[in-house]
């Protein structure tokens, strides 16, 4: 017999513990009878992340990620409703063979992001076809072979062309059933004049832009002339998000691990070349400054990072302080640096791999670098040099973790300026960490205005079936005045209408919104000391119903005096009745 999805759920749920499925990817400190830790979805310094091991449930109060084992499965791992449940029903040991029910409901958006992966790896093998086998594709070829490229390296990272017509790859899929709205939103056209659609992709060598999982999620062009712009990469969609992805990390996941260390470059061919003449743990960040998702991604890896640079980038102090922020998340961070006017591709292929691997060994840690850098760039004779070059340095080693390394680099800083170790101590103690771009993620929320009693009754209703049907039966969907509650009503009220406990890791998943998750977190805390949870629940009812009869009197007053000063007897003999009836009631 069939099983039945939700029925799965619980007997995987009911089988593991979410602390430690969370705690398999972050640590967690025990706070009561919850943990908390550093939320793993946003930057911060205080940790704002609580897993209930008793509800089954986490939540930032940060950022508002929240929900059950598998939605974290799900948004720390990049992956799928099925592919997140299969993870955990191996380590519960339960089998999916035989399952029904409930999947569409509970995938969403998943099927949606399948089919946008399907159409990347169909746009990736038309591209790849393009540049292997047609002659519009002779310029992409000669490029390629130019820069050093083998043909392995070319079916490996399924490298193509897109030839110059304005619509070539349109009409290819058009022809593959492939509807306009669709390939608009996986970022491969874009619309024109007149309700029309052309390709985004024209006269370019094709990179597609792997996810962790090998599957396409976006792609990057470059121009084979002059014009502008040289890089072209797709927009965000479901499926891509710039700064959630290292370009090449899929291929690397298993070098990094082994050598225990990352190295990191800007660009594809940055990349492909030293991957291909045998440096496998390397990764590419495609132009972009290291982002908390990236450095996650790294983390998860290794803690040892080593950034190559080229002479003009590693000198922008900009580039140094983004750097920082590896330091921030406990990584190692080394420095290696090419001659002027040669980057990763260009070296390998004047000196080979072999020397690319001696400028990585000879790397120098953030600290050496930075500090040369300054040294090279300020006199630390001169005293407002001296404050300069502290300035840079303190920061960095702010964000030290280590008390030996930090003293260590103190007691260095203080010999080469000539400043005593107290007075680096004083000047650190008053570092704030207040680089816009590494500061803590501001979290925009919306300020919800629910009143405690709807909270409270919500939270309630979560605990305790029993509870969850008296208030249906006295309170009305419409008489808790925050739309957003309402929302939250509703779903509780339909789970009971289909005889479905609604408790707090159910309604989240049901709802599947942020903002609102956030709110039943809230609403959690409201009930989390109450002595008489029946006492409470009766006095929170009686103060809706009062609050809701006090709120219509002055409505309605406020419409018998716009009735009697516009003259209107008929709508004033008529609000006064109202006004009356609603005065004989009682709460």
């Amino acid at each position: 017999m069939a099983k039945d999805l939700e029925n799965i759920i619980e007997q995987i749920q009911s089988k593991l513990d979410i602390a430690d499925i969370v705690g398999s990817y972050i640590p967690l400190k025990r706070a009561g009878r919850n943990f908390k830790a550093c939320c793993p979805f946003h930057h911060e310094k205080t940790p704002s992340f609580v897993v209930s091991p008793v509800k089954g449930i986490y939540h930032c109060f940060g950022c508002g990620a929240g929900g059950d084992m598998i939605s974290f499965v799900m948004k720390h791992e990049s992956l799928e409703f099925m592919e997140a449940l299969r993870i955990l029903a191996d380590k519960a040991g339960v089998d999916l063979s035989d399952m029904k029910g409930g999947f569409r409901a509970r995938q969403g958006k998943g099927s949606a992001t399948s089919g946008l992966y399907r159409i990347n790896e169909l746009a990736a093998s038309y591209y790849n076809a393009v540049l292997v086998g047609s002659s519009k594709a002779a310029s992409g070829r000669k490029y390629l072979a130019q820069r050093g490229l083998n043909a392995e390296s070319v079916s490996l990272f399924k490298i193509g062309y897109s030839s110059a017509e304005w619509d070539i790859f349109l009409k290819f899929a058009k022809s593959k059933g492939i509807s306009e709205t669709v390939l608009e939103k996986a970022g491969l056209i874009i619309p024109g004049k007149n309700e029309s659609f052309y390709d985004r992709f024209r006269n370019r060598v094709i990179f597609p832009i792997f996810d962790i999982r090998s599957k396409i999620a976006a792609f990057g062009g470059r121009v084979l002339d002059d014009s502008l712009p040289k890089y072209m990469n797709s927009p965000e969609t479901e499926i891509y998000v710039k700064g959630r992805h290292l370009y090449g990390l899929n291929f690397a996941m298993d070098e990094i691990r082994k050598k225990d260390y990352a190295v990191v470059v800007e660009g594809y061919l940055d990349l492909i070349l030293p991957f291909q003449n045998g440096v496998k743990n390397i990764v590419a960040t495609l132009g972009t400054a290291l982002t908390i998702e990236q450095i996650r991604l790294i983390k998860r890896l290794t803690h040892n990072v080593v950034i190559i640079y080229d002479a003009d980038e590693a000198g922008q102090a900009a580039s140094l302080r983004g750097l920082d922020l590896l330091v921030s998340e406990g990584l190692f961070v080394k420095i290696a640096c090419l001659p002027e006017g040669m980057d990763p591709d260009s070296y390998v292929r004047q000196y080979g791999s072999d020397k690319l691997l001696k400028v990585i060994e000879s790397a120098h840690n953030l600290f050496d670098y930075k500090l040369k850098l300054l040294l090279g760039r300020f006199n630390p004779a001169e005293s407002e040099d001296k404050t300069k070059i502290a300035a840079e340095m303190l920061p960095t080693i702010k964000r030290i973790e280590n008390e030996v390394l930090r003293a260590d680099y103190i007691k260095r800083l203080s010999k080469t300026l000539f400043i005593s170790e107290d007075a680096l101590l004083e000047e650190l103690s008053k570092v704030k960490l207040d680089y816009s771009y590494l500061g803590e993620d501001k979290i925009i929320r919306h300020e919800n205005k629910i009143r405690p009693a709807e909270k409270i009754i919500v939270s309630l209703m979560m605990e305790d079936p029993a509870i969850a049907q008296e208030v249906k039966a006295v309170l009305q969907k419409e008489e808790f005045t925050s739309p957003d509650m309402r929302r939250i009503i509703d779903v509780i009220y339909q789970m009971l209408d289909v005889n479905n406990t609604p408790n707090e890791r159910k309604v989240i998943n049901q709802i599947n919104d942020e903002n609102l998750s956030h709110i039943i977190y809230e609403s959690l805390e409201e009930t989390e000391k109450l002595i008489d949870r029946e006492k409470t629940l009766h006095d929170c009812i009686i103060r809706i119903k009062r609050d809701n009869m006090i709120s219509r009197k002055q409505g309605l007053t406020s419409l018998i005096k716009k009735a009697e000063s516009e003259g209107d007897d008929t709508m004033l003999m008529e609000l006064i009745k109202q006004l009356d009836t609603l005065k004989s009631e009682r709460v």
